[in-house]
């Protein structure tokens, strides 16, 4: 691994211990670059500012007890590039995050995920 690689891990494996430690969503902002891009399915978000708005709404929304079953399934660096898969039991049974990594900040991010139908919860709970 080079040097990049090493600094672009490292924060993304910050940026995760921020979430699933539930340091809050200021802990989450701090990972990025003043003037980041955060790429969603639904629009672009530009800025901390922008991405502090995201993240308030993301994590209202999330299922309880998401962060105990968010599970880790890969996580692939080259240089200043990192791609990460990840589910949520079956409520979320695929996410999936691409950073980009410059000065130790994330400069650019996409964000995306499948929420599984409300209705396959309550099959399942039967």
């Amino acid at each position: 691994m080079t040097i990049d690689a090493t600094v672009t891990e490292a924060v993304v494996r910050q940026h995760l211990r921020a979430f699933l430690e539930q340091r809050g969503v200021a802990a989450i902002v701090s990972d990025y670059d003043e003037d980041a891009h955060f790429y969603s399915a639904d629009r672009i978000y530009r800025g901390k500012r922008e991405i502090r708005g995201f993240f308030e709404d993301f994590m209202a929304a999330l299922p309880s007890r998401a962060v105990d079953r968010f599970t880790l399934r890969s996580l692939q660096v080259d240089r200043d590039v990192a791609c990460i898969t990840w589910c949520v039991g079956s409520d979320i049974p695929l996410g999936t995050d691409t950073f980009v990594v410059g000065n130790g900040k994330i400069v650019s991010q996409t964000f995306a995920m499948y929420a599984a139908p409300a209705d396959d919860h309550r099959r399942e709970a039967s």
